[in-house]
């Protein structure tokens, strides 16, 4: 098969990506090994946090940005709801990352933002059980997207707009070529002009040379939970998507019901220095091919005692999922051409915060096949940045 540009994985970042490129008329073939929207990787669960004051690192603000716009292009392509814009809430000690690093970004950047004593909050957001010496900062313009929906419509237009899809077919070896790169697809083999490669979590073994950078990218497993409502304060609906930053270092984080029932939490990150025990939501290796292990009790009871941090939340979820992060060392994203992997363009690493991003990642990928380069300000992820 020949064609111009090749992407391989049809998740949250390849489905935008193949969208953009058939969309400027190139000719395209996306392959997923599963099907667009599975529950495999790491694009699932019914809905992701996007937000602007970024607690990660004030030079995200940019690139967020951009990812607003080519989310409002995609919903307006597809006709379809993608963006629910609740408000994004984020709590913690005065000098904890979700509260000062979001209070940097919104200085630094002009973003409108309040800062709320704990008093402020009681009386703003009662879900939220908060400690005297909490304070929150809430964006008016953040919420979620919706990650299952949002592949779903990229790919549908991606098609209509004539690409061509190959679902189920896993990738056997990508040769790099700086002129016609190929992929192997069993005894299929595609030669293209480019390849994007956006495997998520099998980015490493797809791409060896991919595997040190930085130190090595590593996945790992997190679980989320869908805890029933009780009905004891208002429609939660109302309330904002929130991260909460606990006295000990753990990272949570959780969602408004879209479902009129359940609000679903998280684990970003455990305590520094929490034990790596069978049961860890955090740290615990995943070899993509098997997939993490299916969440148990034990991962039952740790989101549930973040419950504790909730008003009006049954203690143990109804339900839990299990999915995958990609881990860099430095916890930011791999997005560029591979100077050693000439033909090729890869993105991945995006290290559990970067669904966000998809709608700017899938521009500039598209941009960086096309024409080597892009004005997006994806500069700071750097494949090469660890050299």
């Amino acid at each position: 098969m020949e064609t111009d540009t090749v992407v391989v994985g049809l998740g949250a970042m390849g489905a935008q990506t193949l969208w953009r490129l058939a969309r400027q008329g190139i000719d395209a073939v996306g392959v997923e090994r599963f099907t667009p929207g599975h529950d495999r990787g790491s694009s699932h669960g019914e809905s992701r946090i996007i937000r602007t004051a970024y607690l990660e690192g004030e030079e995200y603000v940019p690139f967020v940005r951009a990812a607003w716009r080519a989310w409002a292009e995609l919903e307006e392509a597809s006709g379809e709801r993608l963006v629910h814009r609740v408000g994004a809430l984020m709590l913690g000690a005065p000098d904890s990352s979700a509260v000062r690093g979001s209070l940097a970004a919104a200085a630094l950047h002009g973003l409108p933002v309040e800062h709320l004593s704990a008093a402020g909050l009681a009386g703003r957001f009662p879900r939220h059980a908060v400690r005297a010496q909490e304070e929150g900062v809430f964006e008016e313009e953040g919420g979620a997207v919706l990650p299952e929906a949002a592949i779903l419509a990229a790919v549908r237009l991606a098609r209509a707009a004539g690409a061509r899809v190959l679902t189920g077919a896993a990738v056997t070896r990508i040769e790099p070529d700086p002129d016609r790169p190929r992929v192997l697809i069993g005894d299929t083999e595609i030669r293209a002009r480019r390849v994007v490669v956006t495997a998520g979590a099998w980015l490493p073994s797809l791409l060896p040379p991919l595997a040190g950078l930085g130190g090595g990218l590593r996945v790992e497993r997190r679980v989320l939970g869908w805890f029933r409502l009780t009905g004891e304060v208002p429609p939660y609906a109302a309330d904002p998507v929130f991260a909460r930053d606990e006295p000990d270092g753990t990272l949570w984080y959780g969602f408004p019901s879209l479902d009129g029932r359940t609000v679903k939490i998280g684990v970003h990150a455990e305590a520094p220095g929490a034990p790596r025990r069978p049961g860890s939501q955090w740290g615990e290796p995943v070899d993509p091919d098997t997939g993490p292990r299916a969440p148990d009790a034990d991962d039952a009871r740790r989101l549930g005692e973040l419950t504790a941090g909730l008003r009006g939340v049954e203690p143990l979820p109804e339900r839990m999922a299990a999915c995958m992060y990609t881990m860099t060392s430095d916890e930011h994203f791999v997005i560029g051409r591979h100077r050693e992997l000439p033909g090729l363009v890869v993105a991945g690493g995006f290290s559990g915060h970067g669904y966000k991003f998809a709608s700017a990642v899938g521009q500039a990928l598209a941009d960086l096949a096309r024409d080597g380069g892009t004005e997006l300000p994806v500069s700071m992820f750097d494949p090469h940045r660890w050299d």
